[in-house]
């Protein structure tokens, strides 16, 4: 059997292409979290057929091309299979732009081997093929039995029926959990099948009400990066990219409105190690409910519509804070000399370019494009204001507000300061020397009443 080394510390994401690769090419998996984990494994067991690594940050840029070199200096010739949507130049050819692309990864592996879809399709496999308990869970039902695999007294290996087809799973499963168990099994001939329908629920399991909300920040981290990759590329929503979209939305939502304190969601955002566009909307939102459930006109559907722009408004600005991570806001991305001409007018005018492409979203929330097009205070979405007028929608200044004190908040633990970031007083006297208007006093009063 094949065997390639996977590097990455994203849980989804190791699960997928783990159980996809035993199952249509063949190709056992060993995962490693850092490049110098992988690095200590390739002195040792240098004998790989692949290895698979994604381009993640800037960070990931230049360890991806000191692995290059470590391969050339040890003259070790293994394929690198490198996930990279940017446009960077490595010495491996193997370029994938979307990590979600599993039938792209798939092909690759294949012509590496050397083995074609017949070869796939004959290949022999064992009576019965393990698959991550951790697929299995989000799944509601299975098309086929599940199995579980123990040795008996002489040392042999046996396997007892748990789950049968149809059957609920999550009666069932929860006693392997408890356990540690780590895979069950099914029947192999109907492994694809079956992979096919798993690796699917992954992504629907954020519309389950079981989800923890540790789960959903991490899985809505991932789709809000897919969705921003997926939007760049093409400047339009499909409506795979709409389906998502709405399950991180909705997903984002909840996990703002079960956290009782602001101190919680930061602490599992910054475990997450999550992207600084997707941990300030994140943030932000949770401070939008906050502000609307103390604004007397405020309304759940105004919620849901301030969660949806909040998700999309700043999509734009996604590969351009991956490429400069020092910089933590719009300002700092346009004095930076190391911003592309560009990338700059991008950050000039990413309102305008995300309210236009929120109208290709399918049945957008009604006013979103305007609310997401002034969220900078500006009518024509380019631009950001310097003094706040009344000209903007209600909920744009109610989004000002919310990404202000989260700007505030996540630069202050860039700092290092854990202890004051959430300062009620210090952000009130900020926003109250800001914004002068009368109709963005009455919103700093109602966030005067959010719990931080």
């Amino acid at each position: 059997m094949s065997h390639a080394l996977l590097i990455s510390n994203n849980e989804v994401i190791c699960n997928l292409y783990e159980i996809n690769m035993r199952a249509y090419v063949g190709t056992n998996i060993t995962i490693k979290e850092s490049y110098d984990a992988a690095k200590g494994l390739l002195e040792h067991a240098p004998d790989l057929n692949a290895i698979i690594t994604l381009d993640e940050d800037e960070t990931d840029v230049v360890q991806i091309k000191e692995l290059e070199n470590f391969l050339k200096e040890k003259a070790l010739n293994v394929p690198l299979i490198i996930i990279h949507k940017g446009k960077e130049s490595f010495q491996s050819k193997l370029i994938i732009k979307n990590k979600y692309d599993i039938r792209s990864i798939l092909q690759t592996m294949a012509k590496i081997l050397e083995i074609t879809a017949k070869d796939m399709a004959q290949r022999p496999v064992p009576k019965f093929f393990p698959i991550p308990i951790r697929l299995i869970k989000t799944m509601q039902e299975t098309d086929c039995d599940i199995f579980y695999r123990s040795q008996n007294e002489n040392l042999e290996t046996e396997y007892f029926k748990i789950i049968e087809a149809n059957e609920p799973i999550e009666e069932k499963i929860g006693k392997y959990l408890d356990e540690g168990v780590k895979e069950l099994f099914v029947d192999s001939q109907y492994r694809l099948k079956f992979i096919n329908k798993a690796s699917e629920a992954l992504m629907n399991e954020l519309n389950s009400p079981d989800a923890s909300a540790e789960d959903k920040v991490e899985i809505t981290s991932q789709g809000h990066g897919l969705v921003a990759e997926e939007i760049f590329e093409s400047e339009e929503i499909s409506d795979e990219v709409a389906k998502i979209s709405q399950s991180c939305i909705k997903a984002i939502h909840e996990t703002v409105k079960d956290v009782p304190k602001v101190k919680s969601l930061l602490a599992m955002l910054v475990a997450n190690k999550s992207d600084y566009i997707y941990k300030h909307s994140v943030l932000a939102t949770y401070v939008a409910n906050g502000i609307i459930d103390n604004i007397s006109w405020g309304s759940k559907e105004q919620q849901e519509k301030v969660a949806f722009a909040l998700f999309f408004h700043d999509i734009f600005l996604v590969p351009i804070f991956r490429k400069h991570p020092k910089c933590t806001n719009e300002e700092e991305l346009l004095f930076d000399d190391s911003v592309s001409d560009n990338d700059k007018e991008t950050v000039l005018d990413h309102a305008k370019m995300a309210g236009q492409l929120i109208k290709t979203f399918p049945k957008c929330p009604m006013g979103a494009d305007m609310i997401i097009t002034q969220h900078h205070g500006m009518t024509s979405g380019k631009g950001f204001a310097v003094n706040y007028k009344d000209d903007i929608s209600p909920l744009s200044k109610i989004m000002i507000i919310s990404e202000h004190v989260a700007s505030h908040m996540l630069t202050k633990l860039e700092n290092g300061d854990k202890t004051n970031f959430n300062n009620k007083d210090e952000i009130m006297h900020q926003l109250n020397n800001r914004y002068k208007s009368h109709t963005y006093k009455k919103i700093i009063a109602a966030f005067s009443e959010v719990d931080l």
